[in-house]
């Protein structure tokens, strides 16, 4: 039996690594069999393999694998401490594209292919006796590869659907929001038994009720209502009792919460990071990764960020920045616009460059080991344009290249070349290439496979090498930004101001009292229509309420921003018949 704890006797860090995989796979393959989750002391308990706590802890860390979340103790008891309860969590999904019309995916995602309605319990389709066009068998190459990638491979059937409904968003039903606001049978769910929604309490989904029996929204999800919308979707008596905790572990996966512990605090992944706005509209997390505190603010760049000094994101004039470690404290390099101009080209890996402009002291800067002479170097960027709607100007637009037999830089899907044309393009590579980034250098989304002509291929992020899957033959693989010139920096900022046009502003709000940056408060008259509108909508929600004024919040910033997208999103800025608005109704019952 291995033991993995204080000392093991493995030896050597590939089998240390093996080790904890199968403890990993134990740990994920336990929870799934329990329904998903189990109290930490519980799982540790149920492990047929010895751990100690010391090791588990760390293992619980592998991201994308595991959730700890606290929640209330059994008891019920107010003043018991949360318990901390283990999730099985995963990135394996059902392939959408394979659920659409033909030809459908073609085989190179890295999803299940397998039929929604057959996960659900059973196929609706055979049920009728009627052929289906989606998979049914687990024991395809692709699926076998798929589970491999995953770490699933082990999972029993059972097991395994127990995983995809806990993390797939797209397996579990909606629940209708409206029906959890407002009073009356349906809340304010205008379609009331047409809807295609589940009408379910969600707070109890969340496990935070806190009226029980007596709330007015059901709990039941075998209520005549939703059980027959259930069994639309084909699911099994067995699954529907089981949503309940099924909505549970999905809600505290999603929300990445973890169980606070005496000197264990496991860190949440990048999507847990929550975010605060400010008033013109940018983003800033209350904890920043390291990633994140070393990005450029966009925000800044386009002139707009009230968080100023404050912010967590660097403030500089460019969309990029080169620096050197010196006595612990990195510095600008001298002439970056013509560091970053020749690190945009592919077939240079150095330039020399000096320390400063008053400085003599020239080196070399080595792109590849990110060294200038024998000091650390660094590239500091903004956010990566994949990450980002298409109005935020100056992101950095990385291109992915591949090394010919030539030893030419070839770009990824690019046409007009004597090579076949990959069926991946450059923002599809750089979109796997953060997947992989923020899953954690042991993410098994460490590869991604594609087709150039009639070969297959395998590109690796952690060897940054291409690999052809039959004949086995490797190539170098490099990413590299587009190259922006201060002038195209100054050209950009001008153009999105020209887009904009002048600072028009609804007819009906106060021109004095627009500071910018921050907002105002008006308080509305209540013998003006924007005042019987506003009243008329909180009414309709809150009869019972008295209304004692009504402010709006003038907040230019955000105006324009709004403005601002919606003139991308519909290819140019025309007249906005609707807007948002926001108010303030101070009330009493």
């Amino acid at each position: 039996m291995s033991v993995v704890s204080g000392v093991a006797p493995v030896r050597g860090p590939t089998a240390m690594a093996q080790a904890a995989a199968v403890v990993v796979g134990e740990v994920t393959q336990v929870l799934c069999a329990a329904g998903g989750a189990l109290e930490l002391l519980e799982l540790r308990r149920r492990l047929r393999t010895s751990v100690g706590a010391e090791a588990l802890e760390r293992l619980l860390q592998e991201r994308g694998r595991f959730v700890v979340a606290a929640r209330a103790s059994a008891g019920g008891a107010a003043a018991a401490a949360p318990e901390r309860v283990v999730l099985a969590a995963s990135s394996l999904r059902l392939c959408r594209a394979h659920h659409g019309p033909k030809p459908g995916c073609v085989g190179l995602c890295a999803q299940l292919h397998l039929c929604k309605f057959m996960v659900c319990g059973a196929c609706k389709f055979l049920r009728a006796g009627k052929n289906c066009r989606n998979g049914h068998s687990l024991t395809t190459d692709h699926n076998l590869s798929v589970l491999r990638s995953h770490g699933v491979d082990h999972l029993t059937y059972s097991e395994l659907c127990q995983l995809l409904f806990q993390n797939d968003p797209w397996l579990l039903p909606e629940i209708c929001l409206h029906y959890n606001k407002g009073d009356g049978p349906f809340g304010s769910c205008s379609f009331q038994k047409q809807c295609v929604k589940l009408h379910i309490c969600q707070y109890f989904l969340q496990g935070e009720c806190k009226f029980g029996d007596s709330c007015k929204r059901s709990h039941n999800f075998c209520h005549l209502e939703n059980l027959e919308k259930l069994e639309k979707l084909g699911m099994s008596s067995d699954l529907v009792n089981r949503l309940p905790s099924i909505y549970r572990n999905a809600y505290d996966i999603k929300n990445k919460s973890s169980a606070p512990n005496k000197g264990h605090l496991l860190p949440a992944g990048p999507q847990g990071t929550s975010e605060r706005r400010n008033s013109s509209g940018s983003v800033s997390p209350n904890t920043p990764t390291q990633e994140e505190s070393d990005q450029i603010c966009l925000y800044h760049i386009r002139k707009s960020c009230s968080f100023q000094d404050k912010c967590y994101r660097v403030h500089f004039h460019l969309p990029y920045r080169w620096q050197f470690l010196d006595g612990g404290k990195w510095k600008d390099l001298d002439k970056m616009e013509l560091i970053e101009e020749a690190y945009s080209n592919p077939r240079k890996d150095r330039i020399l460059c000096a320390e400063s402009a008053s400085s003599f002291h020239f080196d070399t800067l080595n792109f590849d080991t990110m060294r200038f002479g024998t000091a650390q170097a660094r590239r500091l960027s903004t956010a990566s344009s994949v990450t980002k709607p298409p109005h935020f100007i100056l992101t950095t637009e990385w291109v992915w290249y591949w090394m010919d037999e030539f030893g030419s830089w070839q770009e990824y899907g690019r046409q007009g070349t004597e090579h076949p044309v990959t069926t991946i393009s450059s923002s599809d590579v750089e979109k796997a290439y953060l997947t992989f980034c923020a899953s954690g250098t042991d993410s098994q989304a460490s590869t991604l496979k594609f087709q150039a002509g009639k070969h297959n291929y395998e590109l690796d992020f952690k060897a940054f090498v291409q690999k052809n899957l039959v004949f086995g033959t490797i190539r170098k693989v490099c990413r590299r930004p587009i190259y922006v010139s201060p002038q195209d920096v100054k050209t950009k900022q001008t153009c999105s101001v020209t887009f904009q046009g002048p600072k028009s502003i609804p007819d009906y709000w106060d021109p004095s009292a627009l500071p910018d940056p921050g907002f105002k408060r008006i308080i509305l008259s209540s013998s003006t229509e924007e005042y019987q509108k506003v009243w008329n909508l909180f009414n309709r929600t809150l009869p019972f309420y008295f209304v004692q004024k009504i402010e709006r919040v003038q907040n230019l910033a955000l105006w324009e921003v709004y403005q601002w997208c919606v003139g991308f999103a519909i290819g140019g800025l025309v007249a906005l018949s609707h807007h948002p608005a926001t108010f303030l109704a101070t009330a009493f019952s």
